[in-house]
C-alpha cells in the first residue's frame, strides 16, 4: 500500500484548482514511461472512463511491446468493453509464441469467438483446459466465450469458479452480472456489481446493471436511484435513459418519462423498443400528432398485436392519420402474412364504413391466425351489414378462444337483444356480471334483457345496481328515467335525465325525454326549452319530435296540452299534413270542433286523403249531436 502511495505521488500532483494532473518524466527508461501510462490507464478505469483507460493502455503497449502487464491490461479492458478490434490489433502485434501460450492464448480464443469462428475458439479453449483449468485468465476467457454464445448458465458457472479461485480478480464483474440477470439470479448479480464498485465507484455500466437488477426484483426506488447515478456519470448513456424513462412511464411520471425517452430516441433512433416506449408515452398523454409522426416504423417487420392496437388508437385520434393509414397498406404489401396488419386494415376500413373491405381484412387475419380481436371485428361488420346470425356466430367463435373476454360477451348480448332473443341475452348478461361484478354496464344490459322479458321490477333493481357501480352510465340513467315516468315518478325521472344532460349536454334522447316529462307536469315553457335544443341539434327531425311528444300527451289524455304543442308545431311546419291531422284529431276529441274544421280545410290542399279521413271522423262524431 505504501509503495502504491509513493508511486502515485511520483506521477500525480494536485493543482491549485483541486484537479489531479499527471507528471510524465522527461527522461528515464521506456518501462518507466510505460508504468506511467498504465497508472493513467488505471486511474481512468477506476473513474469508469473506459475509453480513456483503453487509450492509455494501448499507448503503453506500443511504448513497451515487451510488457506483458500492459498487454494483459489492454486485453482485459478491451474484452470488458467489447472492443474486439483493439484486442485483434494487440494480438497481431504480440509475438506468435506469446499468443500460443497462456494467458494470451485464452484471450485469443475470445477474439476468435467474437469473429464468429466458434469451432476454432472451442478447439483452442479445450486444448488449454487440460493444463489450465484452474487458471484465472482461462476461467475468465471461457466465461466470455459462453457469454458471447448466450450460454448463460455455463457462463455463470465459469464466473463462479473464477471468483472462488481469485476473489480479487479485477475484471468481468459487469459481464457476470449481465449473465446472471439473463438467468434471473438478480441477487447474485448485485453482489458482483457491489464488488466492482469497490474498485470502480464511478462506473456507469455498474450502476446501469444495478438498476436492471433492482427493476427486475420490483425494487423501483432502488432502480431509479441506480439509473440516475449512472446518468450522473454518463449523461449520454442512452440505454439507461430508455430504462429510466420506461420506469417513469410505468409509475405515471409522464413528464420525466418523455424527457428521458426523447434523449434515448435521439441517440438510438433505430431502436424499436425505444420508439415503442416513446410512442406509448405520447399516446398516454394524448399527444396524438407527435405519436403519429413516430408510430409508422413500429409496423415494419413482424408487428405484434400491442403495437398495432396502439397505432389504431393513434389513427382514431390524430389529425394527420392518413399517413398512418397509408403506412398500414405499405406494410401489408411487404408483410402479407402478418395477421395483425390485416386486423389493422379491417379496423380502419370499419371506421370508414367500408364494410366489405373490413370483412375481407378480418377474414384474412383469422385465416392466418384466429384471434379474439379479429372475430369481434368480423362480428361487428356483419352486424352493420344486417347479418345478425352471422355476427352472433363470430362473437361465439371469439368466446370459444377466450371465455373471459368481456367485450365478446357484451357484443353477443346486444346481438341477441336485436334478434329478439332476450332469454339468451340474459344468460350473457349474467356471465358479464360474474366477470365484472364491480362494473356498471353488465347490470345495465341485465336490466335491458329483463325489460324485454316484461320484468320491470327486477329491471329497476338492476339499473339501480348499475348506477351504484357507475354513476356515469348515461344509458342506465336514461332507461331508469323511462321506468320512473311510466310509474308517474316525474321528479325522479327529471333527476335521472339531469344526470344524463350534465354528462352529455347535447344528448338528443335525454332532451326529448325531458320535454315529455315537463309536458306531463304541465311545464310547457320548460318543455319548450328542451324542444328548442333538439331542433337546434337535429333540425331534420322536428316534425317527428312534435309528433312523438304529441302522441305521448295523447296517451295520457292530456288533450289541451297536446293542442298547445301541435299549434306551436304547425307554426313551425305549416305544410305538415301529419301534424295538421293529429291537431285536428285531438281538437275533435277535446271538443274544439271549430279547430278541427279549420284543419280539415287546410288538409284538403295538403293531403286530400287525410282530409277525407278526418272529415269522416268529424261527421261520425257530430252526427249523434245533431240527432239529439
Amino acid at each position: 500500500m505504501a509503495a502504491r502511495s509513493r508511486l502515485l505521488q511520483r506521477f500525480f500532483r494536485r493543482g491549485d484548482d483541486g484537479a489531479v494532473y499527471f507528471v510524465v518524466p522527461s527522461g528515464g527508461a521506456s518501462h518507466d514511461k510505460c508504468a506511467t501510462l498504465l497508472d493513467r490507464a488505471a486511474y481512468h478505469w477506476r473513474r469508469g472512463e473506459n475509453d480513456r483507460a483503453i487509450e492509455f493502455a494501448e499507448a503503453a503497449t506500443k511504448l513497451d511491446p515487451d510488457s506483458d502487464v500492459a498487454a494483459l491490461m489492454l486485453a482485459c479492458y478491451a474484452i470488458e468493453n467489447e472492443r474486439f478490434d483493439i484486442l485483434g490489433r494487440l494480438l497481431e502485434r504480440l509475438p506468435q509464441e506469446a499468443t500460443a501460450h497462456m494467458p494470451f492464448a485464452a484471450l485469443r480464443a475470445v477474439h476468435i469467438a467474437a469473429m464468429q469462428e466458434i469451432s476454432r475458439s472451442d478447439a483452442l479453449i479445450e486444448q488449454l483446459a487440460a493444463h489450465h483449468r484452474n487458471d484465472s485468465i482461462f476461467l475468465y476467457a471461457r466465461a466470455e466465450l459462453y457469454r458471447q454464445r448466450r450460454r448463460w448458465e455455463d457462463s455463470a458457472e465459469q464466473y463462479r469458479l473464477l471468483y472462488e479461485l481469485q476473489a480479487d480478480f479485477p475484471y468481468g464483474h459487469v459481464h457476470a452480472a449481465e449473465v446472471l440477470t439473463a438467468v434471473g439470479r438478480y441477487r447474485e448479480a448485485i453482489e458482483y456489481l457491489n464488488r466492482r464498485l469497490q474498485s470502480q465507484p464511478r462506473n456507469a455500466d455498474v450502476y446501469h446493471w444495478l438498476g436492471v437488477c433492482f427493476e427486475s426484483l420490483g425494487e423501483t426506488s432502488n432502480a431509479l436511484q441506480a439509473y440516475r447515478e449512472a446518468l450522473s456519470i454518463a449523461p449520454e448513456r442512452y440505454q439507461t435513459h430508455l430504462r429510466l424513462g420506461t420506469i417513469e412511464r410505468n409509475i405515471g411520471h409522464h413528464v420525466a418519462a418523455l424527457q428521458h425517452l426523447r434523449i434515448a430516441f435521439n441517440g438510438m433512433p433505430q431502436d424499436i423498443e425505444c420508439r415503442r416506449q416513446l410512442v406509448a408515452t405520447l399516446v398516454e398523454t394524448e399527444q396524438w400528432d407527435d405519436a403519429a409522426a413516430l408510430a409508422g416504423e413500429l409496423l415494419a417487420g413482424d408487428s405484434p398485436r400491442s403495437d398495432v392496437e396502439m397505432i389504431l388508437a393513434i389513427v382514431e385520434h390524430a389529425s394527420a392519420s392518413e399517413a398512418l393509414n397509408r403506412r398500414i397498406d405499405e406494410c401489408l404489401l411487404a408483410n402479407p402474412d402478418n395477421p395483425w396488419l390485416h386486423y389493422a386494415k379491417g379496423v380502419v376500413s370499419l371506421r370508414q364504413h367500408h364494410y366489405l373491405d373490413a370483412q375481407s381484412s378480418f377474414e384474412e387475419s383469422i385465416r392466418r391466425q384466429p384471434s379474439v380481436e379479429a372475430y369481434r371485428g368480423l362480428g361487428t361488420v356483419l352486424s352493420e351489414l344486417g347479418d345478425i346470425a352471422g355476427a352472433i356466430a363470430q362473437f361465439t367463435a371469439a368466446l370459444d378462444l377466450d371465455r373471459n373476454d368481456l367485450a365478446s360477451w357484451r357484443g353477443r348480448c346486444w346481438l341477441y337483444l336485436r334478434a329478439k332473443r332476450p332469454e339468451l341475452a340474459l344468460a350473457d348478461a349474467v356471465r358479464m356480471i360474474e366477470l365484472a361484478p364491480d362494473a356498471g354496464e353488465p347490470y345495465y344490459l341485465h336490466a335491458r334483457c329483463l325489460l324485454e322479458l316484461g320484468n320491470e321490477a327486477d329491471a329497476l333493481t338492476s339499473l339501480t345496481a348499475a348506477l351504484q357501480r357507475d354513476p356515469n352510465c348515461t344509458d342506465a340513467w336514461l332507461t331508469i328515467s323511462q321506468l320512473w315516468r311510466k310509474q308517474g315518478e316525474y321528479a325522479q325521472a327529471i333527476y335521472a335525465l339531469k344526470q344524463v344532460l350534465s354528462a352529455i349536454p347535447d344528448h338528443v334522447a335525454a332532451h326529448i325525454a325531458m320535454a315529455e316529462t315537463q309536458l306531463a307536469l304541465g311545464r310547457y315553457n320548460a318543455a319548450k326549452q328542451h324542444i328548442g335544443r333538439v331542433l337546434q341539434l337535429r333540425p331534420d327531425q322536428g316534425e317527428t319530435l312534435y309528433l312523438t311528444l304529441g302522441k305521448f300527451l295523447e296517451s295520457r289524455h292530456l288533450y289541451s296540452r297536446a293542442l298547445e304543442l301541435y299549434e306551436d308545431a304547425i307554426e313551425r311546419y305549416p305544410d305538415s299534413g301529419d301534424l295538421r291531422f293529429r291537431y285536428g284529431y285531438v281538437a275533435l276529441k277535446s271538443g274544439a270542433l271549430h279547430l278541427c274544421s279549420r284543419q280539415i280545410e287546410e288538409l284538403v290542399t295538403l293531403d286530400p286523403i287525410r282530409a277525407a279521413t278526418l272529415r269522416d271522423v268529424y261527421t261520425a262524431f257530430t252526427q249523434p249531436r245533431r240527432e239529439r
